[in-house]
């Protein structure tokens, strides 16, 4: 197993995503974004269960740099506990906090939104897609860079249920 296995893995996350986009789902499509984050990030760390910290972390490390969306990792995170929990734009720190401010989301030819609304940052769909396929790319380059890092990954990614072909039977 190699990272090239780690890069199919998320190739097949990514044409997920944009079955859903093609097919106009963009709400799932985003959703499917952030378990698709959420993943890569368990599979960056070295204990077997992962968490708010680690889908922050690996945003900030990983995605930030290289694509920066209009929020921070906090937010993004916020955000895809409203979408993924509720189905919603908010999330209970968007209540809680007046430090996190609610993404909505956006997608296609929607002209460019400002982000000046107070406590409001827009999302363009394909942006955090983008993000989320760059962050990737940089990754993979962390896993090469680091045998240990690539290690942890594969033997997590050895556990996840994939569609994989089976082993030939003996």
């Amino acid at each position: 197993m190699s990272a090239e296995e780690i890069f199919s893995f998320a190739n097949e996350m990514t044409d997920s995503v944009m079955c859903l986009r093609a097919g106009g789902h963009h709400l799932q499509a985003a959703m499917l974004t952030y378990v698709a984050i959420e993943q890569m990030a368990w599979l960056s760390v070295e204990p077997l269960r992962s968490g708010p910290a680690d889908f922050q972390d690996w945003v900030n490390k990983y995605m930030q740099p290289h694509a920066q969306l209009p929020c921070t990792a906090r937010e993004i995170w916020e955000a895809r506990n409203g979408l993924l929990h509720m189905g919603t734009a908010e999330s209970y720190a968007n209540r809680d906090s007046s430090e996190i401010r609610l993404v909505c989301y956006v997608y296609g030819n929607t002209p460019e939104l400002a982000n000046k609304s107070k406590g409001i940052v827009f999302v363009r769909v394909e942006d955090l897609v983008t993000s989320y396929l760059t962050g990737v790319m940089w990754f993979l380059t962390d896993l090469q860079a680091n045998p240990v890092k690539l290690e942890i990954a594969k033997g997590k990614l050895a556990r996840m249920l994939t569609q994989r072909p089976l082993p030939p039977a003996n």
